[in-house]
């Protein structure tokens, strides 16, 4: 497993050590792969760690079947990349899903302005400070939980 996985898995363990946090904003959804609402943030296991949680990505359903999430360039760029996939592509492709509903509701408007500006961007990816799960808190506008979970100023913009 390379430096980057371990990197990975690092800042997704601090993830759900923030559990605490993350209980104030979001609430599991039982059947929110069956019905989901724009805005649910869905964790899909990672295929190189094994069983159980400790590693997910993460992404965030836009609607109409769509979810964006970004992922890591496989080449020598530190750019992600930032993509839509239907929702039946990454449950075939990653496996079954978590859902996350933030409680309070959302505000779809900024969601999809955010969704819009984070396609025709580039993404610095990098796997302690602006993952997956970075960018995903960042779209629903809490990346200052992304600032908590690795305690520093840096955020994925």
């Amino acid at each position: 497993m390379g430096p980057q996985a371990v990197s990975g898995m690092a800042s997704t363990a601090a993830f759900f050590l923030c559990e605490v946090l993350l209980g104030q904003h979001f609430d599991v959804v039982p059947d929110g792969v069956a019905e989901p609402q724009p805005g649910d943030l869905f964790l899909f296991p990672l295929a190189s760690v094994g069983p159980g949680w400790w590693g997910v990505h993460a992404g965030v359903y836009c609607g109409d079947g769509e979810i964006i999430h970004l992922e890591g360039s496989s080449g020598m760029s530190n750019l992600g990349i930032v993509a839509k996939h239907s929702k039946s592509h990454l449950l075939r492709t990653r496996g079954p899903a978590k859902v996350l509903r933030r409680k309070g509701g959302l505000d779809a408007a900024a969601l999809r302005r955010r969704v819009r500006v984070a396609m025709d961007q580039a993404v610095e990816y990098d796997a302690l400070t602006c993952n997956c799960i970075h960018f995903a808190l960042n779209l629903l506008g809490l990346g200052h939980l992304a600032t908590v979970m690795v305690g520093s100023e840096h955020r994925c913009k």
